[in-house]
C-alpha cells in the first residue's frame, strides 16, 4: 500500500501550492533567522538572508529605513525597490511593522512567483506574513531588550588643530597662522556624539480554541541617536483573529495600529566635520557664540555655530499607521474556496518645525513656525477563486480573482514669519505668513488574474500565469497592460532510474515571463501645467510637462533556471538560479528643446538586460542530542548593460552617472583621474583627441568626460552559522560585497589640495601622499592656499573601491532548562548579548561604503557623502513565556 504522506503546503505571492512542485525562485526566512538584529525596521533585517536581495541600509539614524533591491538594476529612472506585500496586501512603501510580529518572510524573484502583481512586480517582492493565533492552551510571551549604540565613524579620520596648523602652514602661498593655533582645539565630532541607548520591550498572546484562534502583540520601541538630539519612539499594536463561524466559513480580521513621534534637537554632523577645531562654540564665560556678531576670531568660513541655534530650535513629528483587513474564507466544496481579502491603510504624518527669533536662521525673518501635513490612504480588495483537486496521479491547483487597489496622497505645507519665542501655534502675534504650498494625487488599479498548474505524479509539473490589468498612471489607449509567466519543473528524485543514494531531492526547474514597472509620475501621460506666473496682477499657467498619451509601461521579460537539492539525510540543502532579463520601452524624462515652450516630456526610450547567478548553501555538519552546529553561505552575481538609449545617445543621470548603450546602468561619468605629474606637483586628466588618441592635461576642463567605473558589485552574500550545546548556543552573520566602486564626494571638501582652507580636512590614509618637490611619486598634488586648479572637481580621483566584509551580529545565549523554568511557573525562558555592526573590513576612506543614500539622493546612487554612520550596537535580551 502507497504510503500517503501530508505534504507542506506553501503561499507564493497568492498562491497556495505544495512546496515539492515548487517551480519559483524563492527564498523563505522564518521567524528565527530575523533575531540576530534589535532595530525598528523590518527591511535591515533581511540583509544576508536571501541570494538575490541586496539590503542596503540607509543610515544610522533612529528610525532609518533600509532599501530592497531585488536581482540588481534592471532600470534607468523607474522605480527599483522592491515590492513590500503584508499579509496579501500591496502596501506603499517598506511598512511600519514591529519586526517582533512577523512569522515568516518571502523573497519572490521570478516571474512565476511575481507576474501575478503585474505591473508592480518588476523588481521583486517582499511577502510578509504576520503571526496567527493557534488551538488549545493560550501563551503569554515577553521580549526585554536593551541596548547601546556607539558612535562608529569608519576609516574617515578628520584633523585636529595642531594637524590642521601643520597642514595649513605647509600649504604654497598661505598668509600667516597665528602660532597659537597650534594646539588640539575643540572636537567638534566628539562633542556632538554620544552613546545612543535602546530599549525594546515586546508582549504576545497566542491562543484559542478549537473555533477560535487569537494573536495579539504590543511593543515599545524607543531610541536615542548617536548623533546628539534626535529621539525615536513608537507604540505598535496587532491583532490577528480567526474565527470559524461554520465549517465552511472563518472570518480572519487583522488591525495593526503604530503611533511613532520624533523629537529633533539634532546637533548637525556636516557641520561636526566642516567646523574647524580653531573655533569653540562657547566664549571664555561659557556662553554660546554667534559667529556673526563675535568680537573674537572665528576661522571657519561658514561662520557657522549650530548650538547657539539649538538652544530654542527645534523639530518634532508624529505619524500614525493604521492597517486594517476584513479577511475570509469560504470553502465551497471541499476542492473550491473563495478567499476575500479587503484592506485599508492609512498614514497619518505631521511635523513641525520652530525657528527662534533670538537664532542666526532666524535673524532674517524674525523666526518662524512650520507646519506639514500628509494624508496617505490605500484601499485593497481581492475577490478569490481557489481549486485543488487530486485525480489520482494528477492533481490540478488553481485560482481567478478580480483585484482593486488605489490610493490618494496629499500633502499641505505652511507657516509664519515674525513669530513670539517659544510659541507652537500660528496664531499667536506672527507678523507675516510663509507661502503655503503642498501636493495632490491619486492612482488606482484594478485586475483580473488567473493562475493554474498540473502536476503528474508529483514529479512533473505546469503552471503559467496571466494578469490583465489598468492602471491611471496611463492614458486610455494605453491603459491595460497583460502580464503572464510559465515554468516547469521535474522532481528527478522521484524517478525509478534514480538511484544516488547521498541525494534525498532532486528538482529542476525553468520559468519565463513578462512584468512591468509603473512610472513614479501620476500623470506622465497628460499635459500639466504650473500656476506659478502672475500677469497684470492675474495667475498665469505655465506649460511644465507635454503630455505622452502614447506612454506605456516598462517592460520586463524574465528568464530563470534553476536546481534545489537536498542530500545526506537532508543535512545539505543547495540551490541555485540562473536568471536572464530584458527590459524594454524604458520610462524616462527626456530634455526638450526649450523652443517648444515646454522642457520635458515622459518617454519610453531605451531597453536594459540584466543576468546572473544566485547560490545558496546550508550544511548541518553536527546534528545531535546535545551538539548541533549548521554553516550557511548565500553568494549573488550579476551583471547589466544599457541596450540602447533614445536615439543612442548619451543619457546623463543624476550623481555623475549615465546611460550609454553597451555600459553598465550604474556607469560614472566624469573625467578620468591620471595622478600627478612627478615634475611640478600638477594633478592630471585624460584627453582622447577626435583620432581616438589619448593624452594628458592639467587643465580640467580640457578633460574628456567618459566613463570611468560603475557601481555595481561584482558579487555579493553573506556566510551565517549556528552553534549549540546543550542550552548554549552561539550565531553569528557576517557580510560581504566586492567590486563596484563609490564616489567619496565629500572628498571633495575634505581633501581639497587647499580649495577649501577654511573648512577642517581629513587625514590621509597611510598609503597616501603628498607632493612637495619635483620628483616625488605621489597620490595627492601640490596643496595650495584657496586652491583654484580644481583638482578637488569631480573626477575618478574620488571613485574608491567599495568592496567591503562586515560582522553585521554576533549573538550568544542561554535556553534555561525545563527544570528550572517550572519550579518558577515559566514554560520557558532564555537570556542572550548580541552585538551588531562590529567591525569593516574595507579600504574605503569614507564613513562606510555600504551606505550609499545621503544628503537627500537617492539610494544606490553610488555616492556617499554626510552619512549618518551606522552605530555598533551591544544588547542584553531576555525572552520568557508563561
Amino acid at each position: 500500500m502507497r504510503e500517503q504522506e501530508i505534504e507542506d503546503v506553501v503561499i507564493i505571492g497568492y498562491k497556495a501550492q505544495k512546496r515539492s512542485s515548487l517551480t519559483a525562485a524563492v527564498s523563505t526566512i522564518s521567524d528565527k533567522k530575523l533575531k540576530d538584529a534589535n532595530t525598528s525596521d523590518v527591511s535591515s533585517l533581511l540583509q544576508g538572508k536571501a541570494a538575490g536581495a541586496q539590503i542596503m541600509l540607509g543610515g544610522g539614524s533612529p528610525g532609518s529605513s533600509a532599501t530592497v533591491k531585488i536581482r540588481g538594476t534592471s532600470t534607468i529612472n523607474g522605480p527599483s525597490q522592491a515590492l513590500w506585500v503584508v499579509d496579501g496586501v500591496i502596501m506603499t512603501g517598506t511598512p511600519n511593522l514591529d519586526p517582533n510580529q512577523i512569522e515568516s518572510i518571502n523573497i519572490l524573484k521570478d516571474a512565476t512567483s511575481t507576474a501575478l502583481y503585474g505591473s508592480r512586480g518588476a523588481n521583486g517582492i517582499v511577502q510578509v506574513f504576520t503571526k496567527s493565533g493557534s488551538s488549545g492552551k493560550g501563551m503569554l510571551s515577553v521580549s526585554i531588550n536593551n541596548s547601546f549604540n556607539t558612535f562608529n565613524n569608519g576609516r574617515f579620520k578628520l584633523m585636529d588643530g595642531t594637524q590642521l596648523y601643520d597642514y595649513s602652514t605647509s600649504l604654497k602661498n598661505v598668509p600667516e597662522i597665528p602660532k597659537e593655533l597650534r594646539t588640539p582645539g575643540y572636537n567638534w565630532l566628539k562633542n556632538g556624539t554620544q552613546t545612543g541607548m535602546v530599549q525594546n520591550y515586546s508582549i504576545d498572546f497566542r491562543g484559542g480554541s478549537q473555533n477560535s484562534k487569537t494573536y495579539i502583540s504590543g511593543n515599545y520601541y524607543d531610541e536615542s541617536g548617536t548623533v546628539k538630539g534626535y529621539d525615536f519612539n513608537r507604540l505598535s499594536f496587532r491583532i490577528n483573529h480567526e474565527q470559524t463561524v461554520k465549517p465552511w466559513l472563518i472570518l480572519k480580521p487583522k488591525i495593526s495600529l503604530s503611533y511613532t513621534t520624533g523629537k529633533d534637537k539634532q546637533e548637525s554632523l556636516y557641520e561636526m566635520y566642516l567646523n574647524m577645531p580653531w573655533d569653540n562654540p562657547r566664549d571664555a564665560n561659557g556662553n554660546l557664540i554667534n559667529p556673526n556678531t563675535y568680537t573674537g576670531n572665528w576661522y571657519g568660513r561658514d561662520y557657522s555655530n549650530y548650538l547657539y541655534d539649538l538652544q530654542w530650535n527645534y523639530g518634532k513629528s508624529n505619524q500614525l499607521d493604521l492597517i486594517g483587513n476584513l479577511d475570509a474564507e469560504i470553502k465551497l466544496t471541499d476542492y473550491l474556496k473563495f478567499v476575500t481579502t479587503n484592506n485599508i491603510t492609512y498614514k497619518n504624518y505631521d511635523d513641525t518645525y520652530y525657528t527662534d527669533p533670538r537664532s542666526i536662521a532666524g535673524e532674517s525673518n524674525k523666526g518662524g513656525l512650520t507646519e506639514s501635513y500628509v494624508k496617505d490612504v490605500s484601499k485593497f480588495f481581492n475577490q478569490m477563486l481557489r481549486f485543488d483537486k487530486d485525480f489520482g496521479v494528477h492533481n490540478v491547483n488553481a485560482l481567478a480573482a478580480y483585484e482593486y487597489n488605489d490610493r490618494v496622497y496629499k500633502i499641505s505645507r505652511a507657516g509664519v514669519y515674525g513669530v513670539v519665542p517659544g510659541t507652537e501655534i500660528f496664531d499667536d502675534g506672527a507678523t507675516t505668513g510663509q507661502k503655503p504650498s503642498g501636493t495632490k494625487y491619486d492612482r488606482a488599479y484594478n485586475a483580473l488574474l488567473f493562475n493554474a498548474e498540473y502536476v503528474f505524479d508529483k514529479k512533473y509539473f505546469v503552471q503559467g500565469s496571466l494578469r490583465s490589468e489598468s492602471s491611471s498612471a496611463f492614458g486610455t489607449s494605453q491603459r491595460k497592460g497583460l502580464f503572464y509567466s510559465y515554468s516547469l519543473g521535474w522532481n528527478v528524485h522521484k524517478e525509478k532510474f534514480f538511484h544516488v543514494k547521498p541525494i534525498n531531492e532532486l528538482k529542476l526547474r525553468a520559468s519565463r515571463g513578462l512584468v512591468g514597472n509603473t512610472p513614479s509620475p501620476n500623470y506622465g501621460w497628460q499635459d500639466l501645467y504650473a500656476l506659478t506666473r502672475r500677469y497684470d496682477s492675474q495667475i498665469g499657467a505655465t506649460w511644465s510637462q507635454l503630455g505622452n498619451p502614447g506612454l506605456t509601461w516598462e517592460s520586463i521579460y524574465q528568464n530563470n533556471i534553476g536546481t534545489d537539492i537536498k542530500a545526506f539525510n537532508n543535512r545539505l540543502t543547495l540551490n541555485i538560479d540562473y536568471f536572464n532579463n530584458k527590459t524594454k520601452d524604458l520610462l524616462l524624462l527626456v530634455t526638450l528643446p526649450s523652443l517648444t515652450g515646454v522642457d520635458r516630456q515622459y518617454l519610453n526610450v531605451g531597453d536594459v538586460k540584466n543576468k546572473g547567478w544566485e547560490f545558496n548553501f546550508n550544511y548541518a555538519i553536527i546534528k545531535s542530542e546535545n551538539v548541533n552546529w549548521d554553516l550557511g553561505f548565500n553568494i549573488s552575481t550579476y551583471k547589466n548593460s544599457v541596450l540602447s538609449t533614445r536615439n543612442n545617445s548619451t543619457q546623463i543621470l543624476a550623481n555623475n552617472h549615465v546611460a550609454i548603450a553597451g555600459y553598465d546602468v550604474t556607469s560614472f561619468y566624469m573625467r578620468k583621474w591620471m595622478g600627478v605629474n612627478p615634475d611640478n606637483g600638477a594633478g592630471q586628466w585624460e584627453i582622447i583627441n577626435l583620432d581616438g588618441s589619448k593624452g594628458l592635461t592639467s587643465n580640467y576642463n580640457q578633460a574628456t568626460l567618459q566613463i570611468v567605473g560603475a557601481s555595481t558589485p561584482d558579487y555579493y552574500g553573506s556566510v551565517t552559522t549556528n552553534f549549540s550545546v546543550k542550552n548554549f548556543y552561539f550565531n553569528a552573520n557576517i557580510y560581504f560585497s566586492q567590486g563596484g566602486q563609490i564616489y567619496n564626494s565629500y572628498r571633495e571638501l575634505f581633501d581639497s589640495d587647499g580649495a577649501y582652507p577654511y573648512y577642517n580636512q581629513m587625514i590621509l590614509k597611510n598609503d597616501w601622499n603628498r607632493w612637495e618637490k619635483p620628483g616625488d611619486i605621489a597620490t595627492h598634488p601640490v596643496a595650495v592656499f584657496n586652491n583654484s586648479s580644481l583638482t578637488n572637481r569631480p573626477s575618478s580621483r574620488y571613485l574608491e573601491d567599495a568592496s567591503y566584509v562586515k560582522v553585521r551580529s554576533v549573538r550568544l545565549g542561554y535556553n534555561f532548562p525545563t527544570s528550572l523554568s517550572e519550579k518558577i511557573n515559566i514554560t520557558s525562558a532564555s537570556i542572550y548579548i548580541m552585538g551588531e555592526n562590529l567591525f569593516t573590513i574595507t579600504r574605503f576612506s569614507g564613513v562606510d561604503p555600504e551606505v550609499g543614500p545621503a544628503d537627500g539622493q537617492t539610494a544606490y546612487s553610488g555616492s556617499a557623502g554626510a552619512i549618518y554612520p551606522i552605530p555598533r550596537r551591544f544588547s542584553l535580551g531576555l525572552n520568557f513565556s508563561f
